[in-house]
């Protein structure tokens, strides 16, 4: 059997790796595959609907690259039939999707899609909606600025390693993001629920069916550092935002941070690790939020700034999909 074949690979144009010397040397370990090179989603819509009977396809670039894919699959297959299998090859940023599947490197993906023949395994994998676009995660708030202020760093010094690091991270939120919120204070976030169940988590991590919780019940209401929804675990380089956004498929993991600018930035380590419990963090298990803010916050989708809300509705995506499980592979 030819290396790749029934693999259907599409590669971000965009990408700082560069995507065309990228797409090139996959086509060449992957001679079996058909490798597309693209910018936009409306390129991956055409590219997907001549596809046939597909072993698996695949998104090399980072998170928002993953997310154009699924979008562009969400507007090209009709709705109550289900995704082929897909992947994400990390070749981004902060590659969060990939990295909580199990990918670790562009080319030891490729090497072990080489090798393996038959039917991938797959982890069963729920997503969200937040306004039209489907996600894995996306939240407002020190979350949001911070993913802002850390691409702005990053393309203000494309060539420093240490920019686009965790210690780029850590600088970009100490020297950036908290003088913003020092300046401009915390919002104050009613966070409602909109769906039927709602779970809870205890400080000993078990998870809580919460009672007499129906459409309309005010989870939250106060002020709020971050407040967002994941069905991932990660926000990039190992920093697991929401360390149990996999643990009710079904649900996404609601969360909500509230501390001071000192204490979060000593909260750094903890944050970056999910610690938990945590002070100052409430966390739910919900099919559909309404999170309502004091004044317009920033807002980012799948690590994407997309400007700012005042309200942001999150619920969980009618699609589930069953994504390649790297761990199952090596």
């Amino acid at each position: 059997m030819i290396a790749g074949n029934g693999l259907y690979i599409v590669v971000n144009a965009n990408a700082k790796r560069g995507g065309r010397r990228i797409a090139v040397q996959i086509a060449r370990a992957l001679p079996g595959a058909n490798v597309r090179l693209t910018r936009t989603i409306k390129e991956i819509e055409g590219w997907l609907r001549s596809i046939k009977n597909p072993r698996a396809v695949l998104s090399a670039g980072g998170d928002g690259s993953a997310i154009a894919l699924l979008n562009a699959l969400d507007h090209v297959i009709p709705k109550g039939k289900p995704f082929p299998t897909v992947g994400a090859l990390p070749l981004g940023t902060g590659n969060a999707w990939a990295h909580a599947l199990g990918a670790r490197s562009l080319d030891a993906c490729v090497r072990t899609l080489a090798r393996h023949d038959g039917a991938l395994p797959t982890k069963r994998y729920a997503l969200l909606e937040s306004g039209d676009v489907i996600t894995f995660f996306a939240g407002c708030g020190w979350d949001a600025q911070l993913l802002d202020d850390f691409r702005q760093q990053v393309a203000a010094s494309p060539s420093n390693r240490l920019a686009k690091s965790v210690w780029g991270y850590l600088s970009a939120m100490a020297f950036r993001t908290a003088p913003k919120t020092i300046l401009y204070g915390r919002p104050h976030v009613i966070v409602e629920n909109l769906g039927p169940d709602v779970y809870t988590m205890t400080q000993s991590g078990k998870l809580l069916r919460m009672d007499g919780v129906k459409r309309g019940t005010i989870l939250y209401e106060g002020m709020a550092s971050s407040a967002g929804a994941a069905t991932c675990p990660e926000y990039g380089y190992g920093f697991r935002s929401y360390p149990f956004a996999e643990r009710l498929l079904g649900f996404m993991n609601v969360r909500v941070y509230d501390q001071k600018v000192l204490p979060a930035i000593m909260d750094i380590p903890k944050l970056w690790r999910g610690a938990h419990p945590l002070l100052g963090m409430s966390d739910w298990f919900a099919t559909h939020v309404r999170m309502t803010f004091s004044r317009a916050v920033p807002l980012q989708i799948g690590g994407e700034a997309v400007g700012s809300r005042l309200t942001v509705d999150y619920k969980i995506s009618p699609r589930e999909i069953d994504a390649v499980d790297w761990r199952m592979m090596s």
